[in-house]
């Protein structure tokens, strides 16, 4: 390793700028290496949804970043004919400063982007032209400088800006932000279905007060007969209440439709002990039906829950069905996938945040190879996932109660588990390794 304390001030940087060169070409390297796994088809072949999503499984990036990648890597690599004739690349100019090394890939990205943010009545035109220049002002400018002067040359060439578009909503819509303890709620509802949403919350968001005359046990409070305490809440707190009434009562009546053959419950997963534990000040799992808004409960509080509720354990249903029901049955029966649910919470896949209600139950050793119906050879995987563990290259175990995933080899990635779905695991499960070989730096910019 070189030792940079003891390197002249003018070698120093120097080597700064040679090391970001050598940067800029492994960047390079890796479009090209995409572009390629993209022309052969490969991310199909080894069982993924598109080449985006094999980047994103492997090289361990984020989907965003990914599909930047494949974006960036189609428009400054050269193409190919049938016959093996080589085209130029779509963005020339840039693709060849890349090759020389000259700028980088965030450079590249933001090309890319401005070139994609061309009115298309003015890309017989510009468009070239327009690359051309942009390519030429980053091999001086950084990525931010970039990106301003692409802005600028679209309003340039553009000067009315983008065509005016209806963004009033069509559909009824409703979204859960995840803000601080709790969750934000934002939609939409047409005039129809408001009125009716209006007319059920009516009822139950009316104004009421702490307690009736005459219950009062504070002495200084004075109201007239007849009289309830002003209602403390806002127009606004009176009908979240009211909402979350309304779901309640829907949930006890029972007449909502069923998910993967179980009917829509709010879940608690905490330890017995916790549980019984009244001095104590543990927490458990809290758990929406649709599997996304989870998040920490207080033992009090799960025990409260509990007071109104019958307690499934884990490895039996509510009337004591066997979850492990060996090979008398193929289809996983709703006991077994409650009790998946509650051991993988989601697609149990490393990274994956699909929650239980939209995964299938995978078979680890297929039933039809002799592979039981149990939580032991069971795992909950979403579409994709599911389809790429049958092609094969990818393995799964059950230890320490959690799936482990074991990737190909050639992906050069170690096992891992999935614990977004399930936090309370963090420093409780041993962290998966795995021994590889490494590879020096001088041998990566080599």
């Amino acid at each position: 390793m070189t030792r940079w304390a003891e390197t002249a001030d003018e070698e120093l940087l120097a080597a700064l700028s040679d090391t970001q060169r050598a940067h800029n070409a492994i960047e390079t390297r890796m479009l090209s290496l995409v572009a390629e796994i993209e022309a052969r088809g490969l991310a199909a072949e080894r069982g993924f949804t598109h080449t985006a999503d094999l980047v994103q499984t492997v090289q361990r990036v984020g989907s965003g970043v990914a599909k930047a990648r494949v974006r960036v890597a189609r428009k400054v690599t050269p193409d190919r004919t049938l016959q093996g004739e080589e085209l130029p690349a779509p963005l020339p100019s840039t693709s060849e400063a890349l090759a020389s090394a000259e700028i980088s890939y965030d450079h590249a990205h933001v090309i890319e982007r401005t070139l994609a943010a061309l009115p298309a009545h003015l890309v017989a035109h510009h468009a070239e032209t327009l690359e051309r220049d942009l390519a030429e002002h980053a091999r001086v400018l950084d990525p931010d400088a970039l990106r301003k002067v692409g802005k600028h040359a679209l309003a340039m060439l553009d000067p009315d800006g983008p065509r005016p578009r209806d963004v009033a909503p069509v559909r009824n819509r409703l979204r859960f932000t995840e803000r601080g303890t709790g969750f934000e709620a934002r939609g939409w509802f047409d005039s129809e279905s408001t009125a009716v949403l209006r007319t059920a919350l009516s009822p139950l968001a009316a104004p009421t007060g702490a307690h009736e005359s005459g219950s009062c046990e504070d002495p200084t409070c004075d109201h007239a007969a007849g009289e309830r305490l002003p209602d403390p809440r806002s127009a606004a707190e009176r009908e979240g209440d009211g909402i979350v009434e309304l779901a309640r009562r829907m949930l006890q009546v029972g007449d909502l439709p069923t998910e993967n053959g179980n009917r829509p419950q709010v879940t608690v997963t905490i330890t017995l002990d916790d549980l019984r534990d009244l001095r104590g000040s543990g927490a458990g799992l809290l758990e929406a039906g649709d599997g996304i808004g989870r998040g920490t409960l207080r033992a009090e509080d799960a025990r409260r829950i509990a007071c109104d509720a019958g307690i499934i354990p884990t490895l039996l249903g509510s009337d004591s069905e066997p979850v492990d029901v060996g090979r008398r049955h193929r289809v996983v029966h709703t006991a077994l996938r409650r009790a998946l649910a509650v051991r993988d919470g989601g697609c149990a896949f490393p990274g994956c945040g699909i929650p239980a209600r939209w995964t299938d139950a995978h078979h680890i050793r297929h039933w039809a190879h002799g592979g039981e119906t149990s939580l032991a050879n069971t795992v909950l995987l979403c579409p994709r996932h599911h389809r790429l563990l049958h092609h094969g290259e990818w393995t799964v175990e059950i230890t320490d109660g959690a799936a482990m995933f074991h990737p190909p080899a050639w992906s050069g990635a170690p096992p891992g588990r999935n614990i977004l779905h399930r936090p309370d695991l963090i420093g409780v499960l041993p962290a998966p390794r795995r021994d590889v070989e490494r590879v020096s730096r001088d041998a990566l910019i080599g």
